[in-house]
């Protein structure tokens, strides 16, 4: 009797449970992988959002105490506080405590200017000298009171003796804003050599400042010095051609006396 032949069963269905129980573990798994990802990178935009909150809430508090110090530094500095007795010493010396409190709180350029400006009128150029440098390091390139700062730099430099760095601001100033402050530049440099007792410089500067800015607000500063020397200069040639040209005084020989007028 022939054997019958048994069906070799493949259990194909355990194998598809299998890879279907591990297709969804793993799918279970990048899911999870993806929610905690997900949940960084959410925690960490909201932690940036806050942190931005945070420094703009603070920032807005500083910027209002850093104005509310200059706002009453300048009152002092001006003299517009309640006590208009107080002497002025007195007025800057608080003025430039509290533009020093203001820029710790907030810098600002015109609190900056104010701290070298408070210096130079209590007499300590020296740091008058440092804090306007301060100023031209920090806003030096984009602002527009450079040329005030300059200007105030070679006063300083003035008082402390030290003309040759005066000279130099000068020239810094003469190219601030592309050149637009040359002709203050020449007329204070004719005016520092005046008071150096070098007239022929001044006049060189002041000539140079009549030629190249004929529109110039100091053109009439210059024109008056320029004219004042051409007068001095013609009234010296007309002296000197009065002295060549004058007659000698002709004396007349006294006569001799004879002996008998003398008897």
């Amino acid at each position: 009797m022939p054997k019958a032949i048994k069906k070799r069963v493949v259990k194909k269905a355990g194998l598809k449970e299998d890879e279907v129980k591990g297709a969804v573990v793993r799918l279970l798994d990048n899911l999870k992988s993806r929610k905690r990802l997900l949940s960084g990178l959410l925690s960490g935009a909201a932690a940036v959002v806050f942190l931005i909150v945070v420094v703009f809430y603070f920032g807005s508090e500083n910027k209002k105490e850093a104005y509310a110090l200059e706002q009453e530094a300048y009152d002092y500095y001006f003299g517009t506080i309640q006590d208009p007795k107080l002497p002025q010493e007195e007025r800057w010396a608080k003025a430039l405590e509290l533009f020093k409190e203001s820029v710790e709180v907030k810098a600002t350029p015109s609190a900056q200017f104010y701290i070298g400006n408070s210096y130079f009128n209590l007499g300590d150029y020296d740091n008058a000298v440092i804090e306007y440098g301060k100023y031209i390091d920090q806003y030096g390139s984009e602002n527009i009171m450079l040329p005030i700062v300059y200007q105030k730099l070679a006063s300083t430099f003035v008082k402390q003796g030290k003309n040759e760095e005066a000279f130099g601001a000068l020239k810094e100033l003469s190219k601030a804003g592309r050149g637009t402050f040359a002709d203050t530049a020449l007329v204070l440099e004719a005016r520092l050599y005046e008071a150096g007792g070098k007239d022929e410089d001044a006049l060189s500067k002041y000539r140079e400042l009549a030629e190249r800015f004929p529109v110039s607000p100091w053109i009439s500063e210059a024109k008056q010095k320029i004219d004042a020397e051409e007068k001095m200069a013609q009234e010296g040639i007309k002296e000197e051609v009065k002295e060549e040209t004058a007659e000698p005084e002709v004396q007349t020989p006294e006569e001799p006396v004879s002996e008998e007028t003398a008897e």
